[in-house]
């Protein structure tokens, strides 16, 4: 589904500004050429350390967009508490999955 212009403009002004030497990009289609529109390909972790926001009480953790033309563009991902909590668990799950994999295939060996 496309998103019009419109729907962009109100999304560009519901998000915060970036603060304390974050990067942003934000592109609504009316800036961007139709013929040249950015596709997101996946968005990796930055290996450096979580940051936290008291001001909004949100955990930073730092994000490359990379988008399928090979650009790549570092900025933020803002976390919220709650959320932070279920990332810990699921990390911890899928660390605990691979350490089980990785052990069952040295057995085999």
């Amino acid at each position: 589904m496309a998103t019009t212009p419109a729907h962009n403009s109100s999304v560009r002004e519901a998000l915060p500004p970036p603060t304390d030497g974050e990067m942003s990009h934000r592109a609504a289609a009316d800036e961007v050429a139709t013929d040249t529109l950015p596709f997101v390909s996946h968005i990796a972790p930055i290996a450096r350390d979580l940051r936290y926001d008291g001001t909004r009480d949100e955990m930073l953790m730092p994000v490359e967009v990379h988008f399928r033309g090979g650009t790549r563009l570092p900025t933020v991902m803002r976390v919220e508490p709650g959320r932070v909590e279920l990332l810990s668990i699921q990390l911890a799950q899928a660390i605990d999955r691979r350490q089980r994999g990785l052990d069952a295939g040295a057995q085999g060996l």
